[in-house]
């Protein structure tokens, strides 16, 4: 008996080291891809793992477990400070400036007070669903062929500054929705940037990838650089006490964001853009306003309603997608089934998103018709096979090049009262323009990149979208889609969004569908492997995790594939509900973080 007994331990020990070792194998395998900076698929001679063959074990962020609400935040501080908010009695609004502020100086290269956002909000006892388009708008001397000949200009420097939406955003939705002072949601940053902000993972890599371009800018290295002129690295500190100060002013003053847009603080910065090249007049910052928008609406499978932004946003192209899929992917479905249908819806959306714009200024009456009419979703889901796909945009409605989009951050919050707000916002590219103005510290936006411009054709021989050309006052096109899923008793099942340019809509599509429909917890959702197809080009790119048989499958349908290294990322925030339960996660793509109570 004790020679058995001696012989189960032993098994047992032995048991658990195998164990212990395929998560030791595994987590190399994580810090192999992160220490190569994401480039173990490209770079000739690296380390390239091959594709698994069983799934990934769980990724170290940490599922959000509440009973009351919750905030999940792309800078680590930040959720707590949304937390904090909630816990004084203010509302999911207060929550989510307060924790948009913090990450626009945690996450100062993808968004601030130099950007705009896109934000979809919902009040639990009136039922009512409201968006509010902060984007950033072209200047009033914008034309649509003012970077020809010089591409360059569209994104760095101040000609490529379209004017800022975000602090006239956030006035907007507090003037509504506020219950806190005003004055009380930008303490906690204007101390962040007093004390110093917390350089994290995330931010000390994307440094380090920029650090040339920041050497070049004289206003980044002023803002970024030690004393010494050495770059900061993860665990530094980054003082900014000139953001600070602009935040106290439009924290105090009875004009709040009007400080900026027609006050004290507007001269300075007009002829800080002025003086990097830009057109921006004190004007266009004067005329700029927030507007509100009704929400995208889908009616889902089990009564449940999907409401999203409307365009430029993307929330129509997401509706259309997970409209496409619900009740043709399902668990009974194979892997490969689901992979393939997803991807073709995917690529469906992409053909019709050259042909949506601002509305406001050019008819996408019929797009916005097509992709909500139940036969025409029925018609293209009738096109989808299992068995082979097509290399050519027309198939799909693609007319035009694929603008690829960039940056952004996403945060979400459910409050006690059953309210939410999700809500996506940039600056484009990593560190906008590039240009920091002197006279505020605001880091401005290179959002005129956004655009389309004329006379350039793609691979495909395919031209640019005239929908989303310059014009003066315009909003550009952008892969935003901040989302909220509401059951038939008006509770929200899920706030999600994401970000990570032209990604950020199927990266949403996928976790929704995830979450929804395959029964998995908000974590497994968003750690599980992504792909993406945005039709141009013409390729089915996917993340380390996917696995090799459906990796393989895909390739013999006919899908060009390609593995991305690390860096090409989607990092998305979600909250989920189910009953009185309320979970939450913060992309391990990215260190953010979720709080709740």
């Amino acid at each position: 008996l004790e020679r058995q007994v001696d012989e189960r331990v032993i098994t047992w020990k032995r048991v658990l080291v195998v164990a212990l070792l395929a998560v030791a194998v595994a987590c190399g395998i994580y810090l192999i891809l992160d220490l190569t900076g994401g480039k173990s698929d490209e770079t000739p001679g690296a380390l390239v793992p091959p594709d698994v063959t069983i799934p990934l074990p769980p990724s170290p962020s940490v599922l959000g477990q509440f009973r009351s609400a919750a905030v999940v935040s792309n800078g680590q501080p930040c959720a707590d400070i949304g937390k904090e908010m909630l816990a004084r009695n203010g509302s999911a609004v207060d929550a989510a400036i307060a924790t948009l502020l913090c990450d626009g100086v945690c996450c100062l290269h993808n968004m601030g007070l130099g950007g705009g956002f896109l934000m979809t909000i919902y009040d639990r006892a009136s039922g009512r669903v409201e968006t509010l388009n902060a984007r950033e708008a072209a200047p009033a001397g914008a034309f649509p062929d003012m970077f020809a000949g010089n591409p360059t200009l569209s994104t760095i420097g101040g000609l490529s500054i379209a004017v800022p939406g975000e602090l006239r955003g956030y006035q907007a939705a507090w003037e509504r929705y506020g219950k806190l002072p005003w004055a009380e949601l930008f303490q906690p940053t204007i101390r962040l940037c007093d004390s110093g902000v917390p350089v994290n993972e995330h931010l000390a890599k994307t440094l380090q990838d920029k650090e040339e371009e920041i050497r070049r800018s004289e206003t980044l290295s002023k803002l970024l650089l030690h004393a010494d002129g050495a770059l900061p690295k993860f665990g530094d500190k980054i003082r900014m006490p000139l953001l600070a100060k602009t935040m106290k002013i439009v924290a105090e003053s009875p004009k709040m964001a009007d400080e900026l847009y027609e006050g004290t603080l507007t001269a300075g910065l007009v002829n800080d853009i002025h003086a990097a090249g830009g057109i921006i007049t004190t004007k266009d910052f004067a005329d700029y306003r927030a507007k509100w928008r009704p929400p995208i609406q889908a009616r889902l499978s089990h009564n449940l309603t999907l409401y999203s932004v409307p365009p430029p946003g993307s929330g129509l192209l997401l509706a259309f997608i997970l409209q496409i899929l619900d009740g043709f992917v399902t668990e009974a479905s194979s892997e490969v089934e689901v992979t393939q249908r997803i991807t073709e819806a995917f690529k469906h959306a992409y053909g019709r998103r050259t042909d949506i714009a601002d509305p406001d200024f050019y008819n996408i009456s019929q797009v916005v018709t097509d992709l909500t009419s139940p036969e025409y979703i029925s018609a293209i889901r009738s096109k989808i096979v299992d068995t082979s796909t097509s290399e050519d945009p027309r198939d799909y409605g693609g007319h035009y090049d694929v603008l690829e989009d960039h940056g952004t951050a996403n945060i979400v919050v459910l409050a006690p009262s059953g309210d939410a707000v999700s809500v996506t916002s940039t600056v484009n590219l990593l560190f906008g323009s590039q240009f920091v103005s002197p006279s505020t510290g605001i880091i401005l936006n290179d959002e005129m990149d956004d655009f389309s411009a004329p006379a350039i054709t793609n691979y495909f021989g395919l031209p640019p979208s005239p929908a989303n050309y310059i014009a003066p006052g315009k909003r550009p096109l952008s892969s935003m889609c901040p989302s909220l899923v509401v059951d038939s008793n008006g509770d929200v099942r899920l706030a999600v969004g994401s970000a990570g340019g032209t990604k950020i809509t199927t990266s949403t599509a996928l976790v929704t569908i995830l979450n929804l429909w395959f029964g998995k917890s908000i974590k497994e959702a968003i750690d599980h492997a992504r792909y993406h197809h945005q039709l141009m080009p013409m390729i089915f790119a996917y993340e380390y995790g996917l696995e090799k048989d459906v990796v393989d499958s895909m390739r013999r349908i006919g899908h060009k594939v390609k593995r991305m290294p690390v860096t090409w990322r989607s990092c998305v925030t979600a909250i989920a509900k189910n009953g009185s339960t309320i979970t939450s996660n913060s992309d391990n793509r990215r260190p953010g973080r979720s709080a709740g109570f």
